[in-house]
Formats: structure tokens, sequence, C-alpha cells
């Protein structure tokens, strides 16, 4: 079978092949879509004529196995494992997509199934709210936003490969620094069972601990003023909270009197000391100044908490404080080491403390050097990442995007809609019949967007079945169409159905026999096609044995 290169319709009543015919396009290039056919041998053997950018290719497929032939039937791999070929496939496509596994412990590279994501809608998992219409993408960490801002144009490939390579030396420039500290407490522990500040009978150890002890009480320096300016604001801080405790107490003792005054029966009326005027002691007013006091008893437990809290906060600044202070009078008695009281014993015991002390200080350099390294490079991926992903671009692209889908959906005849915060990974979550159709007019803005000026790919789309959820006489001729109309001219696009439709396609196909793909009359035919090049798959795969 061949197709036109822009609409084509594949007509046909159930089990006269249409999802098998389709099926097998994508998996023949490596894609396989969700669900089982029922009764479809496994070992069918499947040949694919593709065209990338003027360029023809020949895929053929037989059970796992698969092979890539040039327009003159020159073999360019063949193999029967997936990641060889998910190669080869992005090879001739030039799709250099990337991404991190689950654990983003490494880099792999997108497959077919990624490729043909967003436009294959297949009738087990493209009708929904969630992305299942291809099997394995669920081994990529979140493949789908990245899929979808490629083909759109948001972030060229370059973008996703420098990110996959930032998450790489992040991990690297991490493990640099948890070892650089382990260093460090082996230095530490190791010091207290033989002292690194002896005498150095080589010089360069000795410029070594000045250049350390020097770092150290920089660090020290640093890390004391940040201390003491967190301890003095945390004690200022204390300080207007006990003033305020102080003064909540205050009015509260003082609310006690009041209360006990307003609640005596026989007491004087209040007489006003500006204007002599008198006023009766009424239950409301008791009411509004009961609750007064209750907001102010809130107020004074919410100040306490807060009080200890900096109290808490304050005294663990302190303790660091403390800390710093005995690693100053560690450095101080380093440095109070008078050379007039060594002996020959202290000479002898310093020189394997010197050799430890040499090797410490070769590792710590080696691995200043990397965390250094690591740094820059991940300093310099993110400069690269930001270049690549221009604010306006991406908005222009959300706009058309979301303009596209508020049309989309005027046109199958559903309620307009606010679209102005949807994401491109924003899949409609519609039940009954205006699902389906919420869902192909959101594939339709992908699909406009990425034949924009910033698209990457002009990918054929492919959609199986548009008849979904029951669609009713006056919606399913709006879907139909909306699919032949509206969609983009320059696109090759492949629609299975069931009935017949008066909407124009360039070409159809009419499937009319049951569970039978290959027809007997085609039989000769096809086997004279493929025989020779499933003798050249078996034959290369035989001789990498």
């Amino acid at each position: 079978m061949s197709f036109h290169p822009q609409k084509n319709l594949l007509r046909g009543r159930n089990h006269t092949g249409k999802t098998s015919l389709i099926r097998s396009i994508f998996e023949t290039l490596g894609a396989k879509p969700q669900g089982k056919l029922e009764s479809w041998d496994e070992n069918t053997a499947s040949l694919l004529e593709f065209s990338v950018g003027g360029c023809h290719f020949f895929a053929l497929h037989q059970n796992g196995r698969r092979a890539l032939f040039n327009a003159n039937q020159e073999m360019i791999i063949a193999t029967s494992k997936f990641g060889e070929w998910s190669q080869a496939f992005c090879n001739v496509t030039d799709f250099n997509l990337v991404f991190t596994d689950k654990k983003e412990s490494a880099i792999q590279p997108a497959d077919p199934a990624c490729f043909f994501l967003p436009f294959y809608v297949n009738q087990d998992g493209s009708w929904q709210s969630e992305w299942n219409t291809f099997s394995g993408l669920k081994r990529f960490n979140s493949p789908w936003s990245a899929i979808l801002e490629y083909f759109t144009g948001v972030c060229p490939p370059e973008y996703y490969r420098a990110r996959a390579e930032r998450v790489q030396e992040s991990k690297a420039l991490e493990e640099h620094r948890r070892e650089y500290k382990l260093l460090e407490r082996t230095i530490e522990r190791f010091s207290r069972t033989l002292p690194l500040s002896g005498p150095k009978l080589n010089p360069e150890n000795f410029a070594n601990e000045i250049a350390l002890l020097t770092q150290g009480v920089t660090e020290l320096n640093q890390q004391q003023e940040l201390l003491r300016s967190a301890a003095v604001r945390e004690q200022d801080l204390l300080s207007s909270l006990e003033q305020q405790i102080r003064l909540a107490d205050d009015a509260l003792a003082a609310y006690g009197h009041d209360a006990k005054y307003l609640r005596t029966g026989d007491s004087e009326p209040l007489i006003c000391p500006t204007c002599n005027a008198e006023h009766t002691k009424s239950f409301l007013d008791l009411l509004h100044f009961a609750e007064d006091a209750r907001v102010l008893r809130e107020l004074a437990g919410r100040l306490r908490d807060d009080a200890t809290e900096v109290r808490h906060r304050c005294g663990k600044a302190l303790a660091r404080l403390s800390t710093l202070n005995e690693n100053y009078q560690r450095i101080s008695s380093v440095l109070d080491t008078r050379k007039g009281e060594l002996k020959f014993q202290d000479v002898v015991e310093s020189m394997g403390a010197e050799s430890a002390f040499a090797a410490f200080e070769v590792e710590r350099k080696l691995l200043q050097e990397a965390i250094d390294k690591a740094l820059g490079v991940v300093n310099a991926l993110d400069e690269k990442m930001k270049r690549l992903r221009a604010p306006k671009r991406t908005r222009a692209i959300l706009e058309d995007f979301r303009s596209y889908y508020v049309s989309g959906r005027v046109a199958l005849k559903l309620h307009p809609v606010d679209a102005s915060k949807m994401k491109l990974t924003g899949r409609p979550d519609l039940s009954g019949s205006g699902g389906p159709r919420s869902i192909l007019a959101y594939y339709a803005a992908l699909w406009r967007t990425c034949q924009g000026v910033t698209g990457t790919f002009d990918v054929p789309v492919v959609i199986d079945s548009p008849n979904q959820q029951a669609q009713d006489d006056v919606n399913l001729p709006a879907v139909l169409q909306f699919i032949a109309k509206e969609l983009p001219d320059d696109m090759q696009l492949i629609v299975g159905l069931e009935t017949e439709t008066d909407f124009p396609f360039d070409k159809e196909i009419h499937l009319d026999v049951p569970y039978s793909m290959l027809l007997e009359d085609h039989w000769a035919e096809a086997e004279c096609i493929i025989e020779p090049l499933l003798e050249k798959m078996y034959a290369t795969m035989k001789s990498d044995v």
C-alpha cells in the first residue's frame, strides 16, 4: 500500500485491518503502541519505505529483528537490539533529543516512540487525559514536556543535551564535594592521634601547612562574622518579643481589674472625665471587652511561642560560636609552638605525620581541582541553557498553541474556555462525548504549532479512529469536517474510519476483507520484494555473531 503525501483516509469496518496496518507502520520503525492485536502473528514480516529530507530508506521488521536499507536496498544496519536500532533511526532522522533515566544516573537518547508520540492518536491510549500512546516511555524521567517543547521549538535540541549533561556534571560535583568533606574529617581524626603541627623537614609541607592555617583562619573569620550577626539579630528580636510579652501581660492585668469593676453590680455609672457624660454598663460592652481580652491572651501566647523559637535559634548560634572559639584556640596553639622546646622525639614522631600530611595535601589539591573543574562546567552549561531558552520566543509559541486550542474547541462544537494559563503538557480531562473532541483540539493545536516557523520536524500525523465515545449525528460530522478541512494542508495525514464520509481526502484506501491484512493475490509480489531483504538481514546478523 502507498500513501498520498497529504490527506489519506483508511476506511473499513471492524477487523478489516485498519489498526493492524497503522500499528505495523510504527512497530516497523521501533515504536510499539499500547494494546495488543488479537490473532496477530508475531512472526509477521513488514517492510516500510519512507523518506527523510528527500532521502529514501527501507525499514524491515520481523519479531523484534530490524534492518535498515538505503534507497538502493543496501544494508545500513541489521540488529535485534532495540538500542542499536534506536540509534540508527535517530541518525537517519537527525533526532538528537536526550533524557536522563529515572534515577538521573545516566543520559539516554530518545527512541522512535518519542519521535512519534505527539503525532499518533491511537484507539488504546491516546484519547484519555494521559500520555499512553506507546509503551516503554516511563523508563525516562518525565519525557513528555521535553518532547513537546522539542517539536514545537520552545527549546532547541541543544538545550536538552546541555540539561542532561548538567545533571551528570552536578552529580559529579556533589560527589567530589562529599569526598572533600570526608577527607577533611579524616585529617581531623588523624590529627588527634598523631599531631600534624610538629616540625616539618620538607619546606613544601611547611608552606602547605601555613597556607592551610591561613585558609582556616579566613574561613573561621567569615563564619564568625555571620554567626555574630545572626546572634545579634536573634538577641534583638528576643528582646523585642520579651518587651511585647511584658506589655501584653500588663494589659491583661489591667483587664482583670477593669473586668472585676464592670461585673460589680452596685458600682457607680461610668462618667467621661472630659464631657461628664454617663455611660451604662451594657452586657454587649462586657462581651466586647471579654473578646478583646481573648485576642490579647492569644497574642501573648503566640509571642511566647515565637520567643521560645528565637531563644532556641540564638542558643544554636552561640553554640556554634563556641565551636569556632575552640578552632581558634587550636590554631593559636600551633602558632605558639617554639623551636627551642623541641626534642629529638618530637622530630621523629613528626616524620610519620609529615608523610601523611603530604599525602593528604596531594589528595586535597586533586579534589579541589576536580571541584573547580566541575563547577566551571556546570556554570557554563547554565549559561548555555539560559541562552537557548529565550523567554520571548517561548511566550510567542505558547500564545499560538493556546489560540489554536481555543479555535479548535469552537470548531468541534465545545464550549469556549480560558486557555491563558494552559501548558503544552496540559491534556484536557473531560468525560463523555466532549472528552475525545477536546483531546482532538489539543492534538490539533500541537500539530499546527509544530507546523509553524519554530517547529523542528514535519512528521506525518495518524488518527485512529476519530469516532470515540459515541459521537452523535451532529458531533461526528463536525469531527470529520475539522480533520478534513481545518488541519494544515501541507502535512501528511492518515485517518482510520469505519464508515464513508462526504468530506474530501486526497486518497481513500478501502479495506473490506476481515482478518486478512495481506491478500492472497498480493502474496507473490510481496514475497519477491521482502524475501531478498529478509535474507540480507539474517545473513548480516548471522555473520555478526
